[in-house]
């Protein structure tokens, strides 16, 4: 265990010069592997998948997410998790896109990428799964979240919500 230690002080010293090197990274997650140290294993695929999103390397990004997810991973930070739904939908797998924009949504109700996560699940469900029920559904809820969030100030029933519904009566 010892060794394992010197190696990771080394290793996280290297990545403080280095923070994008993919082999310092990845010999820093089989270190903790060998330790059997999940959470540190986790925290570093989250890193790598980042990286690889980064590099445009969604194959290997979607490839740590499935890792991430396999050894009890739950909250990806938003902003990766959202680069991340776009990889299903690419390939054309849009239910499983559907289902990480709407976990996404859930499990980060308040950050920005949720609203663009519903977004980007209505419109999957409106074009691609011919689902016009279901983005119509979805539709509502958002605009009433917007509006609850994001309200004009002095002016009772403002925000998108209430344009949206006044827009939709005229038409």
């Amino acid at each position: 265990m010892a060794l394992f230690d010197e190696a990771t002080a080394i290793l996280n010293e290297y990545l403080t010069a280095n923070p994008n090197s993919f082999p310092a990274w990845n010999l820093l997650r089989a270190i903790h592997w060998r330790k059997s140290d999940i959470p540190a294993y986790r925290v570093v695929t989250i890193t790598l998948c980042d990286l690889h999103l980064q590099a445009m390397d969604y194959e290997a990004a979607w490839e740590d997410y499935e890792d991430f997810l396999q050894l009890g991973g739950e909250k990806m930070p938003a902003d990766i998790w959202f680069d991340l739904c776009r990889v299903p939908e690419k390939q054309r797998h849009f239910e499983r896109a559907l289902s990480e924009y709407e976990a996404l949504a859930s499990t980060h109700p308040s950050a920005r990428q949720s609203l663009l996560a519903q977004l980007c699940a209505a419109r999957i469900c409106l074009k691609q799964l011919n689902r016009p029920h279901d983005a119509a559904y979805k539709l509502p809820h958002l605009l009433s979240g917007i509006r609850t969030r994001h309200s004009f100030p002095g002016r009772s029933g403002g925000g998108c919500a209430t344009l949206y519904r006044r827009r939709c009566r005229t038409h």
